[in-house]
This record gives C-alpha cells, sequence and structure tokens, in this order.
C-alpha cells in the first residue's frame, strides 16, 4: 500500500526543486541588468533602445506591434520568435507611469525589426509615433507557472480515481492491473516488427499506463504514430506531446501522412514551416465564420483609429466622440476575440490529434477539455513537472523515450532531484512493464556495439539491412587516440568555454578526407563545447574558401545536445579535453557521448586525448572496448603518413 505521504513529498520535492530553478533563472538575469549599463547590454544581445511603434493593431491575445530600432540601438535579430520581452517607455517616472510597462512576446523577427504581441491591449490613446520605447529581454516564467499549475493540481486532487492514476504514474504504488481498463482496441499493426507491435498493443489495451523504451533508430515514433492512428481509429480522441517544437513538429507530420486532423497548438513561428498548414491558427481561418472575425477587428480598428485622430479645437462634444469611438472599438475587439475563441474550441474539438509541446498543453484554449489519451514523445527529456501538465488533460498516458540518452535540462545545485524523469522512475520501478524495442534500423552493428553493450545489457540487434552497410575506405567505427600529439586543450576568457585547437585541425583534416572519398555524404561534427564548436565552424568556413571541399557539402556542426534526435551518414566527435589534471568536465556524463556516436549510420570517430579521459571510468571502458575490438589507432598514423 503507499502511504499517503509518498506521493506528496515527491511533488512537494519537485516543487522546491522547480522554484529553485526558476529562482536561479531570475537572480542570473537580474544580476546581468543590475550590473550592466545600456551600453553594456545592448552589446551583450539583451536589449533594443530606442525602439519606435511602426505599426499597431490587434491579435487574438493582445496588441500587435511593429517596432524599429534606431540605428546603433542594439544587435541585430538577437531574440528569438517566441522569446519575452519587456517593453517600456524611454524617459522619467512620469513617462513609465503615463504609459506602462508592458510585457510581450517575439512574434518575428528580421534584422532591427520586429512584431510583438503585447499582454494586453496597450495604452490607450497615445500617439505612439511620438513616443520611444526599450526592448528588454525578460525571464521567461510560463514554463515555470505551468508546472506550478500541474504540481499544484496534482498535489490538491480529490477524486479516489484520479489519486490512484497520480501514485501510479509516480512510481510510488502498484502497477495497474490490466482487468481494471476499458476494452482493448483492435487495430492494424501489419508493418511493425515483434516488439513495435507488442508496444502499440500495450497502447491498444486501454491501460492507464504505457511504457515504451525506444533506443536509438528503433523506430520509436513509426510504433508510437501506429498506436495513436489505432486508438483514434478505435474512437479516441488523443493529446500527443513532447518537451521541444522539433520533436512536436516530427510527431505532427508523421501523423498527418496517416490522413488523421492533425491540430498543432503553438506560435506559429516557432513551428515548422512543412507543417504550417497543420496549426490551430490555420485551421481557424478555415472556418467559415473566420470572415466575420477579420471584419469585426478592422471595424474596431477604424474605430481606434477615429479615437486616435488630431482634431485641432477639442472641447467636450469632441471628448465624449473619442470616449465613445474608444468604447465601441473595445467592444469590436471582445467580440472577435470571444468569436475566434469559440472557432479555437471547435477545431479542438473536432480533432483527432492536438499537438502540442509540454508547455503548450497549459494553453488556454485547451482548458476545461479532457482528452482519452495523453502521449508523451521524448520523455527521458523532460522534466517531471512538463510531463504532469499533459497528463492532467487526460484519463490515459503513454510515455515513450529513452532514458539512456540526455536527460532534461537543470540549471542549480538545489534542482537536480529534477533530473530523474517520470520515464526512468517507472521503467525502474516496472520493467516488467516496459516494452523495450529490441531491433535498431539506424547504425553499422560496430557504431551500435558500445552503447549496446554498457546502456542496454546486449539486447539491441542491428536490422540486416544497416547491420554492415559501411561507407568504403572509412572504417564504420574507430577511436583516434591524440595522447602525445601535444594537442592541448584552451579555456576562452570569457563563459570560461573549451576548445583544442590542434584537435579541431585534425578533425576537420578528416572531415575533408571523408568528403573527398564520398562528395554525396550527410556528415555531424560534433563536440562538447560550445568554444569548440566555433573553432570548426571557422575551420570550416576557411576550408571552403580555400577549395578543399565543395561549400553544398552536407554538413552539420553543433555541440552534443544540438544533435539529439538526428541522423547523418556519418560522425565526427572531437572531444576536446586535453590537460594534465585528468578533468574531463562535460564528458563525465556517459550519455552525451552515446547520443554523440549513436547519430551514425555507417561511419563514426571519436578523436580524444586517452590521457585524460581516461580518468573517467565510463571513458576508460569506452577506450578498452575500442582497443578489445581492434577499433583503436593513434592520430600520429595520420600525422606521419
Amino acid at each position: 500500500m503507499t502511504s499517503e505521504s509518498e506521493p506528496l513529498d515527491l511533488l512537494t520535492a519537485w516543487t522546491e526543486a522547480l522554484l529553485a530553478e526558476r529562482e536561479h533563472d531570475r537572480k542570473h538575469l537580474a544580476q546581468i541588468f543590475s550590473e550592466s549599463s545600456l551600453k553594456v547590454r545592448r552589446s551583450e544581445g539583451l536589449t533594443w533602445s530606442p525602439v519606435e511603434v511602426t505599426k499597431a493593431s490587434y491579435a487574438f491575445g493582445g496588441a500587435k506591434w511593429s517596432v524599429a530600432c534606431k540605428e546603433g540601438g542594439g544587435i541585430p535579430g538577437i531574440f528569438r520568435v517566441g522569446s519575452a520581452v519587456l517593453l517600456t517607455p524611454v524617459g522619467d517616472v512620469h513617462d513609465v507611469t503615463e504609459w506602462g510597462k508592458w510585457p510581450a512576446r517575439v512574434m518575428k523577427i528580421r534584422g532591427l525589426e520586429m512584431d510583438v504581441v503585447l499582454e494586453g491591449d496597450g495604452p490607450e490613446g497615445m500617439a505612439l509615433q511620438h513616443v520611444l520605447w526599450t526592448v528588454d529581454a525578460r525571464a521567461d516564467e510560463r514554463s515555470y507557472n505551468a508546472m506550478a499549475h500541474a504540481l499544484s493540481h496534482w498535489v490538491n486532487i480529490q477524486d479516489s480515481e484520479r489519486k490512484t492514476f497520480r501514485n501510479s504514474a509516480l512510481a510510488v504504488s502498484e502497477w495497474f492491473s490490466l482487468a481494471e481498463t476499458g476494452d482493448v482496441v483492435i487495430a492494424d499493426a501489419s508493418g511493425l516488427n515483434a516488439q513495435q507491435r507488442t508496444a502499440a498493443e500495450n497502447v491498444w489495451s486501454r491501460a492507464p499506463l504505457s511504457l515504451l523504451h525506444g533506443p536509438p533508430g528503433t523506430g520509436k515514433t513509426k510504433t508510437l504514430v501506429s498506436a495513436i492512428w489505432g486508438l483514434v481509429r478505435a474512437g479516441d480522441q488523443v493529446l500527443a506531446s513532447a518537451p521541444s517544437n522539433m520533436a512536436v513538429d516530427v510527431l505532427v507530420e508523421r501523423l498527418g501522412r496517416t490522413g488523421l486532423n492533425v491540430v498543432r497548438l503553438g506560435h506559429p513561428m516557432r513551428v515548422s514551416d512543412h507543417v504550417s498548414e497543420c496549426t490551430l491558427d490555420v485551421h481557424i481561418q478555415r472556418q467559415p465564420e473566420y470572415g466575420r472575425v477579420v471584419k469585426t477587428r478592422q471595424e474596431a480598428e477604424q474605430r481606434q483609429r477615429e479615437a486616435d485622430r488630431y482634431v485641432r479645437n477639442f472641447g467636450s462634444e469632441q471628448r465624449e466622440a473619442r470616449r465613445a469611438a474608444r468604447a465601441e472599438a473595445r467592444a469590436l475587439r471582445k467580440e472577435a476575440t470571444e468569436l475566434e475563441a469559440y472557432l479555437s474550441e471547435k477545431v479542438i474539438r473536432e480533432a483527432d490529434v492536438v499537438c502540442a509541446t509540454l508547455v503548450g498543453c497549459d494553453d488556454h484554449r485547451l482548458r476545461g477539455l479532457t482528452f482519452d489519451v495523453a502521449v508523451v514523445d521524448e520523455a527521458a527529456q523532460a522534466l517531471p513537472p512538463a510531463v504532469l501538465i499533459a497528463m492532467r488533460r487526460a484519463m490515459r498516458l503513454v510515455l515513450c523515450g529513452d532514458p539512456c540518452q540526455l536527460p532534461p535540462t537543470v540549471k542549480s545545485k538545489e534542482g537536480s532531484i529534477l533530473e530523474k524523469t517520470m520515464l526512468e522512475r517507472l521503467i525502474e520501478v516496472h520493467p516488467e512493464h516496459t516494452v523495450m524495442l529490441e531491433v535498431q534500423h539506424r547504425m553499422h552493428e560496430a557504431i551500435m556495439s558500445a552503447g549496446n553493450a554498457h546502456f542496454y545489457g546486449g539486447r539491441l540487434r542491428a536490422h540486416e539491412e544497416v547491420a554492415h552497410a559501411t561507407l568504403e575506405g572509412i572504417r564504420p567505427w574507430i577511436w583516434v587516440d591524440t595522447a602525445g600529439c601535444g594537442f592541448e586543450e584552451m579555456r576562452s576568457a570569457k563563459g570560461g568555454s573549451v576548445s583544442n585547437p590542434e584537435e579541431a585541425a585534425f578533425v576537420l583534416d578528416r572531415a575533408v578526407e571523408w568528403f573527398q572519398k564520398h562528395p554525396g555524404m550527410s556528415l555531424g561534427i560534433v563536440a562538447p563545447y560550445a568554444a569548440q564548436v566555433e573553432l570548426l565552424r571557422d575551420l570550416w568556413s576557411e576550408a571552403v574558401l580555400k577549395g578543399d571541399v565543395q561549400g553544398h557539402a552536407n554538413v552539420t556542426i553543433q555541440t552534443v545536445d544540438g544533435f539529439q534526435g538526428q541522423e547523418r551518414d556519418g560522425m565526427i566527435v572531437s572531444l576536446t579535453r586535453s590537460n594534465d589534471r585528468g578533468e574531463v568536465g562535460f564528458l563525465s556524463e556517459s550519455r552525451r557521448i552515446h547520443v554523440a556516436q549513436t547519430r551514425a549510420k555507417q561511419a563514426c570517430m571519436l578523436v580524444g586525448d586517452s590521457a585524460t579521459l581516461s580518468t573517467n571510468p565510463y571513458l576508460r571502458w569506452l577506450l578498452e572496448h575500442a582497443q578489445e575490438r581492434d577499433d583503436y589507432d593513434s592520430a600520429w598514423s595520420w600525422m606521419v603518413g
């Protein structure tokens, strides 16, 4: 039996950790703004000032302003779409009191111009073109607030059935028995292998919880899409989510191919172009009644222009007419907003699958709505309170991912309890209820070997189509040892990031050789440190200018974190660290190296200093694994050849 306090203790610990994370972000940004001048904030990419409003209109959710930064007022393109910003009038306290400070979000950015949506209708009756503003980055607390709401919901839940559901999902109680679930879904599982079918049938059993462990290349997304398709065909409405916009868009694209009616919630500018037709905004614009929304908004803008029009002789009659015009503009905007909200609810209710990020599942347009099933993809990258957001919207929960890949990002020491995800907890406590996909369709068996032995207990098998697929003249997997070559790391003055110039040059030479052998291949060059990535990119640009490699070569140079979820024909991993202290930094997280290697399909080269790296137990094991398999060589083989 689960004690009443056990789930509450865990939720309380998560709440305290979340507060610590939020406070860390607040203090970090506050410190920058308190200690930095306007000039420094501009140069750091945190501020535009002065800014003028070039156009004002109204959008669903608040006033929409187009703003332009004056020459020298900031760095072009620094704010991202969706970024939280604060607009403050340039001037003294009186100006701030009169016009107010306005939180907003960036809708679109182009150079020194951007569109923002204010949280509200903005200041009334002001001649915007006569006021200059400062745009500052602000801490984006929307995600923290959404997770806090979810935590509070599950702490205070009173319904006994939902409490049982909560306790099971938190891995603090016994697993639900299938006898307590509804009718089993009967759906077509053709095209799925044995484990994939088992995973789909797990979901179709209508069990309150389903767990899918999908190592790299095992067809997790394919299985998930088939499972969702079966649920919808059986009459269920599904909420499908993931931690990132990119992961959500992959789901949207794959689900859309099945012919399902998919609605993508989220800011249109943060949605990939290839799935933009599935956004809620586009669905709403297709509704016959949407023309009335447009017409009403146009009328509201016309009334607002009448109210703001300059009048030479301004008396009581003109004042009353202006007041009436403003009141009518507000009423028309409210009418348009209410109609748009009605159309939004209609589109969502008619959807087969609604897709959103986990934080997006707290969207006000979903409040009050419930789904039959909530599916969370890439759940091993999701903070536990974020999963609770999606979980509160449905009666059943499906978690999919791979705890052997990178965990969610946690910034504070106090927040470390959040690194262990709900999926990881459940797989540890209930391995017998976890379906692990065991046939991978991505990589050569040599690339798979280390991860299979260390993370998956040797259970993975490479499908015959990929097991022996190679790039001619390139070894499938190899550790190239730079020990004794004099490749020394350097720490940058700003930010403390680490680079290794000689190793970077060596890596680029190998990349050029690979492209000379296979010009049409796709290549990823990855490093754990931003400074090394920047150096590698500079060297690549020089190689293109010198003609050593074609400018259209398919290469991506990125950090490990930026490669998760992707794949390339070949990967070269610059391990970077080389020092006499045996410090390995980020590389102490074994899952980071695992992710870097398993992006590769046919060739993977690790480049690193064994003398430094072997001080870490996992890296020492990986080096020994390479030596035992004869997949080891010294960089001297290339340097003296």
